[in-house]
Formats: C-alpha cells, structure tokens, sequence
C-alpha cells in the first residue's frame, strides 16, 4: 500500500481525482459486489471476498422446511465452505425485482441470485413450462432422475444460459394437488367444476369439461369460500398456511405436481467474475441441497394431507387406472402444446415419455 499512495501523490491532484472516480465507478457496478481483504503483492486474489444479492419470491421460511434449505441452508452452507469469502444476503418477498422483472434483472447482473419457480418465466423462457407438465413425475426422486440423469436438465440449463442465467439448484417445494368442495377421483369429477388455471394448463383442464378462473393465489380462500371457484391445484401445505382447510371438504392423491418444482438461479454476470474454486464449491454445496430436499419435501408433503385429516378434509385416493386417465389427458393437452414449441421442448416431452415409468 505504501507503494500506492506514493505512486498517488506524484499524480497531478486533477488525475488523481478522476483516476479515484473511475475506481469508485468500477466498485459500484453489478454483479456481486467484490472487496479484496488479502493485501498486496502475491496471493492478494485469493482472499477477494464476493457479496451476493438474492432475490426471494417468498417470505422467511419455517426452519426446515424445503425453502428454508433450498435457500438460508444454501447461504450459510456456502459461507461456511468458502470461509466467509462468498456471502449471501437474501431479500424476501422479491424485495429487488419484481417476479415480472427479475429474469431480466438477473440476467442483467442487477441481482445475482433468485429463488423463484421456471413457470413464473415461462413468458420468456418457453422451456420453463416444464415445471408444471401435470402428471410427468410420481415422487422427488423421479423428477431428480429426469434432471440430473438425463438429458432433460440439459436442455433447459441451455435455455437458461442463453438468456444469461444459470441453474445452481432445484427445491422441491412438496405435492400439489386438487383441493376442493367435491370429491375429485377422475378426470370426470372435473366437469362443470370451476378451476383456477392459467396457462397450457388450460388446454388440459378444458378437455375433462371444467371451467376456467385466474385469480391471484393469496385470494384462494376467499374464492372458495364465496364459490368463485371449486377447486384448485395447489399445495397441500396450505391447508395449514393458508388456512384452506377452512374452505375445502376433500383433496385428492397422488398430487398433479409431486411435488412441485422450483430453482435457484445465479447470474451468468456474476458466475463468469467468480473463481474456479468458488463455482466448484457453490456447484458442490447446490448438489448436497437438493439431496436434503427430497426428504424435507416428502415431509411437507405428509404433514399438509395430516393437517387436512385432523380439520375433518377427506382424503380422495386416485386408482391406478383413473391416476392413468389424468395422465392420457395430460398428455393429449398440455404436453403437447408443450412439445409443439420449438425443437427443445419437443425432446423435453419425449425425454418425460421414455421415463414415465421410472421407479
């Protein structure tokens, strides 16, 4: 440092200056705020510290629970293997970006993290669809297998980095399925039943002859308790959280969604200015994440359809032969609108057929 400022003082003061605003300009720009605590000279790099900016859709979560690991697990896993030379700090309830906004603040480097489900980008990133193709996976551990065993994860990781994002982890937020004020065993239950729906899921809920509602999650009580709506595919966690088992007489299982599926994305701004050893520990703790997932999110799972039995909720089990029924829709309808998007999402879809029956 010595050597520094010695350097500074034979600069004319107007240099000087503007030579001190650039540094100060350059400190301030996106895509994870850097600081260098190691020194000068040799080895100076190795200590740099990385502050990362994450962007949450959710609240704080219930310690345990699949979002609690998926993201203050996460933080405080990799500050701890980086010794303390990456930290993360979360912002809930998308504090930074809007759900709207923040795949193009992430790709853009203004944020460096988010949580957030692909659907919820399905907008930009056709590919992100996937996440809620009804009836594609039977457990946590199916859809794992179709992510990081196949070439289906591959595909959407490629969608993601061309928009300039990069998929660190997969959360596993607990089954999803019908809740509703009758008892919904087979696709011909659904007709006449008004559905919330949005999306391809349209396509699917059109052909068991249902009607068709959008209205914002956090108004689900309300519609089901005014008869807005009959039933809603959601999960079934929020018999409790939400206080839906108040409104709803009966859910059905399997769930549509089990479980439903969400991912923890990084910046490829902020990824490319990280350090080989940073990405590798941060890919090495992303892993271990969704590997305690899988059982926090079968727990979740178990607890919503308990808290639903104790408020006096029915519990409709699916046979085998109607849980086919919903898949041969599914596939009719929603799979296909899928795979008739582009090249990708076409192999996306066979990929999901070749392992319907993975166990």
């Amino acid at each position: 440092m010595k050597y520094r400022m010695n350097y500074f003082k034979k600069l004319p003061a107007l240099t000087f200056f503007m030579l001190l605003a650039v540094l100060m300009l350059a400190a301030c720009s996106g895509g994870g705020e850097k600081a260098n605590s190691g020194g000068d000279g040799e080895g100076a790099g190795e200590e740099e510290t990385y502050k990362l900016r994450f962007n949450s859709q959710v609240p704080p979560s219930v310690e345990g629970s699949p979002t609690y690991i998926a993201q203050e697990v996460f933080a405080d896993m990799v500050e701890e293997r980086t010794n303390g030379r990456v930290e993360i700090e979360i912002f809930y309830n998308n504090q930074l970006a809007g759900q709207a906004e923040s795949l193009d603040a992430l790709a853009r480097g203004t944020i460096d993290l988010q949580f957030s489900p692909p659907i919820a980008w399905a907008d930009k990133i056709p590919e992100g669809n996937w996440s809620s193709m009804p009836y594609a996976w039977k457990s946590e551990e199916h859809v794992l297998h179709l992510l990081r065993e196949t070439e289906f994860g591959e595909l959407y990781d490629q969608a993601l980095e061309e928009y300039g994002v990069k998929t660190l982890h997969y959360y596993f937020s607990a089954g999803a399925g019908y809740l509703s004020n009758a008892p919904i065993a087979k696709p011909e239950d659904l007709k006449g039943k008004v559905v919330n729906s949005l999306g391809l899921a349209n396509e699917f809920y059109k052909a068991t002859g249902s009607g068709l509602a959008s209205i914002p999650f956090a108004d689900y009580y309300e519609g089901l308790l005014r008869g807005t709506i009959d039933v809603v595919m959601f999960p079934y966690y929020s018999l409790e959280t939400m206080k839906l088992s108040e409104v709803v007489d009966y859910i059905s299982v399997p769930g549509v969604n089990n479980p439903s599926i969400g991912i923890v994305a990084v910046s490829l701004k902020t990824w490319e200015k990280l350090p080989k050893d940073l990405q590798d520990i941060i890919q090495e703790v992303s892993l271990e994440i969704e590997q305690m997932g899988v059982p926090a999110s079968k727990a979740f799972t178990e607890r919503g359809i308990e808290y639903g039995k104790e408020q006096g909720v029915e519990v409709i089990e699916m046979s085998d032969e109607d849980y086919q029924e919903f898949v041969e829709i599914s596939k009719e309808t929603y799979w296909a609108k899928f795979a008739e998007m582009s090249d990708r999402t076409k192999k996306m879809v066979e990929i999901v057929e070749e392992n319907l029956d993975w166990e």
